[in-house]
């Protein structure tokens, strides 16, 4: 259901809430961020009836890229050339849009993020649409693979 299964619950909940905290930090301000992190899981609680660890786990697992893509200049052309991204950097990668697309709504940012979450543990909504041109672009590009060095 959700790649944490295989570590026990607490340490699952800890570092995805660590993530998710280390990505909202702004200047500094963690504290800001944890408030911020105990905002969104409130609303998942209360409003949807969700377990929040269990939503947030399902909507990131939803919404990694197994890609990313370098620009890489070659005799003159640039080219997207796809790699594997590490788990790390996929995560990191999935937070960091989550709280883009967040951010840029009108609304307070702990709903629009709680909204957002719940959107992509449903497979919908704008990141899941953004994973897939991610991967669709990745396939028509795959030609270029030979020119990766790094």
């Amino acid at each position: 259901m959700y790649k944490f299964k295989n570590m026990s619950l607490s340490i699952a909940k800890n570092e995805l809430n660590n993530l998710f905290v280390d990505c909202l930090m702004k200047k500094g301000k963690k504290h800001t961020a944890e408030v911020l992190m105990l905002d969104v899981a409130k609303i998942l609680r209360k409003d949807y009836k969700k377990n929040p660890f269990i939503v947030i786990a399902v909507a990131l697992e939803n919404t990694t890229p197994l890609i990313g893509f370098r620009n890489i200049r070659l005799r003159g052309s640039s080219y997207k050339i796809p790699y594997f991204l590490k788990e790390k950097e996929r995560l990191k990668l999935t937070i960091g849009w989550f709280l883009e697309v967040a951010r840029r709504s009108k609304s307070s940012t702990s709903k629009s993020l709680a909204k957002e979450l719940i959107q992509a543990s449903l497979k919908q909504g704008e990141l899941i649409k953004k994973r897939d041109e991610i991967h669709k672009l990745g396939n028509q590009n795959k030609v270029f693979a030979h020119y990766r060095w790094f």
